[in-house]
């Protein structure tokens, strides 16, 4: 498998928001009891004006997101979103990959959060 990322463009605003939607929309749920339509615009337009999204791409199609800030001490895993149709097919895990060698690379630790409810997630990092 070979992921390539790139810089968002405007051009990405609905797959993205349609993405974050749907990757998040019974994970929040679960985690705190509701979905709020207005809410959850409200922090995907906060991340989309400030933030340094990058697409993944797998053979030209996308098939998810990334957040990745650099700091001095610590590379910050801030969000990474797979597109459902491309998940549990080492995507997610690849790219986790590839950021622990960019981490290692430059003698830095990789940080991120995981939430209570993705558990698969954290027994992929665990590992």
């Amino acid at each position: 498998m070979n992921i390539q990322t790139r810089p968002a463009r405007d051009s990405d605003y609905q797959w993205l928001l349609e993405l974050h939607h749907t990757v998040y929309r019974d994970l929040i749920a679960r985690e705190f009891g509701y979905w709020d339509e207005d809410e959850e615009l409200g922090l995907f337009m906060k991340a989309w004006e400030s933030k340094p999204i990058e697409i993944l791409m797998l053979k030209d199609k996308n098939v998810g997101m990334l957040i990745v800030n650099e700091h001095a001490d610590h590379l910050w895993l801030d969000e990474i979103q797979i597109d459902p149709r491309y998940q549990h097919q080492g995507i997610g895990t690849e790219v986790i990959g590839q950021l622990i060698v960019r981490a290692r690379a430059r003698h830095l630790p990789l940080c991120l959060n995981v939430k209570e409810t993705t558990k698969q997630a954290q027994v992929i990092l665990a590992s």
